[in-house]
């Protein structure tokens, strides 16, 4: 009976260190030991309350649906002791392999009294993982130093992986001494107790990993030594740069976790969400880990998890701004406001009433200490007079009184400064920025006139087939369907790039992380800045996917925050990924274009159209007044 105290001691010590609340004893003890080991668990040796259960292993047939039958629970982990001298422990354990629960969520405390060779030969075969949380437990009775003492060693139980070729890793622990009263440390068996859990299996040197690669830009049929040289390259980044960019971080975490991978190709993400493609081949289990990046969509969550952020997914519609795209006349109104305006022209219509009363004054009033004008000029000419001041011009007419001239000093003095001030928001607004096209939205793009061409990319044709936005089915009924035989709405990056420079109002969509290097190869500095740019899905981050119940997903975490941490991520991404195109608009000088002038010419035409109409009806009106005067005559 003192077996069962000095046991319950070790077990509760355990359970404490590894904060663990919960256990379940798979035994095969008398029911005596069993209400005394109980009883012990309920001595507070502890501050911390332990709920214990315990399964009789005589009473139990079989060990089908173990998990469901005995381990469902609702703790982040729960602790199974398993007594090995009974002789059904070896089909729990040989079941517990089968239905893969050697994993994180359960704490794992196997106690026998067999060699180490015995138990290794024993497990294995068993399917343990590397986030494994499996402990062997043996008493050691050359460590016993009274009768009421003894002493356990304690193995921490791992493999890299069963499936893929890990071999079982069994690694001394630590020494406990147990006697009545509880436990104490002896010594360490290894310096494990000095590194983490994953610190101590960060090497995978005995397995090959399994990695789904997608590859769009070759056909799947070339060898797998030239699809893997075609993705090693480090030229032409804009060719399958997603891809390739996935496939070079995937080599720097072979390189850190010190193993082997065999790449299983694809030519797209996924056929539907979760179905075919690379994404497929983690669903299903065929594959470890993604190579290439993907989006993390609420389907693909329910069997995958995101371990980290490894690209940024950007898909844009680029055109050049048609030349019949509208008169830009307003450019003209712009540096004021409608009542700016209209207070300017009040002003200048108060000053020119001024100048004839002033004109009038001088005429009829003042006609002593100077020479009065032969004339007094109309009310419509000090009109012209104040709008010629206006616009810079200078007057024929000038008062001879004091207060006269002051007039024409605040006149040309608001004048000089309103000029000024028009002409350099003018100026900047018509060389400083290009005109831009008044489409801005995927729904604007849809109802033009505009013609389309897409890259011919999968996750672009899953979109426009999957997509519920109304913009996007009123594009595709508009855009999609109209060309649907035509050749030419399936074009590759760099063709559907010319098009867009050779043809203004051509509208190509394509992935920026590929596309913009085109765009960079064959537009100049001041086409770049002339291009129009609509969003044509929601941006959205790429991420690295496991399998949700993937026993590698806290390692990979690691390795991969420690890629982001040391800076090469970055380093990678800003040679792979190109996400912004630079206008450096300062630099040149941008001619100003027809749509700016054409307005101005507009004006003008109409206005000698309305002086001559005005100088017929003056014509004709001059011809009746005549005629009239004849008849009297």
């Amino acid at each position: 009976m003192q077996l069962q105290v000095q046991l319950a001691n070790f077990l509760m010590d355990n359970l404490v260190q590894s904060r663990i609340g919960f256990i379940l004893f798979f035994h095969c003890w008398h029911p005596d030991e069993i209400r005394e080991f109980a009883q012990q668990f309920m001595k507070p040796l502890h501050p911390h309350l332990i709920y214990h259960q315990f399964q009789q292993m005589h009473e139990v047939r079989d060990w089908q649906d173990l998990e469901l039958r005995f381990l469902d629970h609702l703790q982040p982990t729960l602790a199974i002791y398993v007594d090995m001298k009974c002789h059904k422990a070896a089909g729990l354990l040989e079941e517990a392999s089968r239905e893969q629960l050697y994993n994180q969520h359960y704490h794992w405390l196997i106690h026998g009294n067999v060699s180490e060779m015995d138990f290794y030969n024993f497990f294995a075969p068993f399917n343990i993982s590397i986030d494994a949380d499996v402990g062997y437990v043996k008493e050691v009775p050359e460590y016993t130093y009274s009768n009421s003492s003894v002493v356990y060693a304690s193995f921490d139980v791992y493999s890299n992986g069963r499936t893929i070729g890990g071999q079982l890793n069994m690694t001394a622990s630590y020494a406990m001494g147990c006697d009545l009263s509880g436990c104490e440390s002896k010594r360490y068996l290894s310096t494990l107790h000095l590194r983490s859990k994953y610190r101590n299996r960060e090497e995978l040197t005995d397995v090959i990993l399994r990695v789904a690669t997608v590859v769009t830009q070759r056909p799947l049929s070339c060898p797998d030594d030239q699809l893997i040289m075609f993705l090693s390259q480090e030229n032409d980044t804009h060719i399958d740069s997603l891809a390739r960019f996935g496939f070079h971080l995937t080599l720097i975490l072979r390189d850190l976790l010190h193993c082997q991978m065999k790449f299983i190709f694809s030519d797209s993400w996924s056929k539907s969400d979760v179905v075919g493609g690379a994404v497929g081949a983690v669903v299903d289990q065929t594959a470890d880990i993604t190579a290439t990046p993907s989006l993390a969509t609420e389907g693909r969550l329910k069997y995958l998890s995101a371990i980290i952020e490894t690209g940024f997914f950007r898909s844009v519609c680029i055109f050049r701004t048609p030349h019949n795209a509208g008169l830009r006349g307003d450019v003209f109104l712009q540096p004021f406001s409608p009542l700016v305006w209209y207070l300017f022209a009040g002003v200048l219509s108060l000053i020119g009433l001024l100048l004839w009363v002033t004109f009038y004054m001088e005429c009829k009033r003042m006609t002593w200490g100077w020479r009065p004008l032969d004339y007094l000029p109309s009310l419509l000419s000090t009109f012209l007079i104040s709008f010629g001041a206006a616009c810079i011009q200078s007057s024929a007419l000038i008062p001879r009184s004091n207060g006269g001239r002051l007039i024409y000093f605040a006149l040309f003095l608001i004048s000089f400064i309103m000029y000024n001030y028009y002409t350099s928001v003018v100026v900047s607004s018509l060389l400083s920025s290009p005109v831009k096209s008044k489409i801005r939205t995927m729904q604007q793009l849809a109802e033009s006139q505009l013609t389309v061409g897409l890259e011919p990319l999968p996750f672009t044709k899953a979109y426009l087939n999957y997509s519920k936005r109304p913009d996007i089915q009123l594009f595709i009924k508009r855009k999609i369907e109209s060309q649907s035989q035509s050749h030419d709405l399936w074009l590759p990056a760099e063709e559907g790039v010319l098009r867009v420079r050779d043809n203004p109002g051509y509208v190509y969509v394509f992935e920026t992380s590929s596309g913009y290097a085109y765009v960079e190869r064959f537009f100049t500095a001041q086409e770049i800045c002339d291009l129009n740019e609509i969003l044509f899905r929601p941006e959205q981050l790429f991420y690295t996917h496991l399998h949700r119940n993937s026993t590698y997903k806290e390692l990979f975490r690691l390795r991969l925050l420690r890629v982001l941490e040391t800076g090469v991520y970055r380093k990678q991404r800003s040679y792979w990924v190109h996400m912004k195109l630079h206008c450096v608009a300062q630099n040149f000088v941008i001619t100003v274009g027809m749509e700016y002038v054409a307005p101005l010419l507009l004006m003008l035409i109409f206005g000698y159209i309305l002086v001559v109409f005005i100088l017929l009806l003056e014509l004709a009106w001059h011809r009746y007044l005549t005629r009239n005067k004849r008849l009297t005559l």
